[in-house]
């Protein structure tokens, strides 16, 4: 249960900080996608859309690398009888 804590709290600042993206992200494109659509037509939003849908999965991916490679780390450090820092 430790290790799972552990593993939590080290990753939280990572999951924060990708959510601000992926929000900066949807909101970026779907504002630019309001503010271009009257001069190149209503293809922008399906565009928006792309970007919004599309960059999902990077940021559960990314969460998922990062909590892995800590889960690893701290395995490692709890093998050699060091405690987590």
């Amino acid at each position: 249960m430790q290790r799972i804590i552990f593993t939590a709290r080290r990753t939280a600042h990572l999951v924060i900080a990708s959510i601000a993206v992926e929000l900066a992200l949807d909101f970026g494109a779907g504002a630019l996608a309001v503010l271009i659509a009257p001069y190149v037509g209503e293809w922008v939003y399906v565009a928006a859309g792309v970007i919004v849908i599309g960059s999902l999965p990077v940021l559960g991916l990314n969460i998922a690398r990062v909590a892995r490679r800590e889960w690893r780390r701290h395995s490692t450090s709890a093998d050699q009888g060091g405690s987590p820092p």
